[in-house]
């Protein structure tokens, strides 16, 4: 006897009709995935563009990390650790977010157009993507200020911000309701998956510093920027996970509502 065949679903047809088409169906009788498929699918997507994905973060951050360790070396002074932070967030809120969105859109079309539909794509989602970073970083730090526990409550409600409004065509404000509105009723498999990409980002930079206190790397302002934009491509990895889990919550909302 046969079986009838399930409907297929597109990411355009279960999320946004306006958003650009992807190349691979989803089905709607998929489950939501484990954090560990998750990861993998993200690490097949990053290892598959990784020259897209390394080029588009480093010709933004490049730059941007040479003139971060030059002021660390000759204007800040070593032990100036607020000004260099305030520095590289500034850098990070309004250049990173163009690499952010770019490498959403490389994992998202599947690497089509290469690095300049990603860059181009970066600069178009620039005005969009500042206001919701601005917007979603004010509340976190005003949870964080008040109380300290509103802040966990909300931080991981705002990961998908960037994903959703690269993969949907939403404003600043649309992606957070958008972020938060996935992640409800999956917090801690959000949770669980941040402490994991934050790991992974942690033991990198611990080598870096573990290194440089023993006097195993050479100590020179160009050295520190180059090792810096290798730890911004590696952290294009975390944001490969992030839209992967985007993407497995939206397909997830999309069987529920089919």
């Amino acid at each position: 006897m046969g079986h009838a065949q399930s409907p297929v679903l597109t990411m355009n047809d279960s999320i946004n009709p306006y958003a650009p088409p992807l190349s691979e169906n989803l089905s709607a009788e998929a489950s939501l995935p484990g954090n560990g498929e998750i990861m993998s699918r993200a690490w097949q997507l990053y290892r598959r563009h990784f020259g897209v994905i390394a080029i588009t973060i480093g010709l933004i951050w490049g730059p941007c990390e040479v003139f971060s360790s030059y002021m660390d070396a000759f204007v800040f002074g070593e032990d100036d650790f607020s000004k260099s932070f305030k520095l590289v967030q500034s850098l990070e809120n309004f250049f990173g977010i163009i690499a952010t969105a770019g490498v959403v859109h490389v994992v998202l079309h599947d690497g089509a157009g290469g690095v300049p539909a990603a860059i181009a794509c970066g600069l178009k989602c620039w005005p969009s993507m500042w206001w919701a970073r601005f917007v979603s970083t004010l509340m976190c730090v005003l949870s964080f200020l008040l109380l300290v526990v509103p802040f966990f409550y909300l931080y991981p409600r705002l990961l998908l911000i960037e994903s959703a409004l690269v993969s949907e065509g939403l404003t600043g404000m649309q992606a957070i309701k958008r972020s938060q509105q996935l992640v409800r009723g999956h917090y801690w498999q959000v949770v669980r998956l941040g402490l994991l990409l934050l790991l992974f980002l942690v033991v990198p930079v611990t080598l870096v510093i573990v290194l440089s206190i023993y006097e195993m790397l050479p100590d020179h302002w160009q050295f520190d920027a180059a090792t810096s934009v290798i730890v911004d491509v590696a952290c294009g990895y975390g944001t490969a996970c992030l839209f992967c889990l985007y993407q497995a919550l939206a397909r997830h909302e999309a069987t529920k509502t089919a």
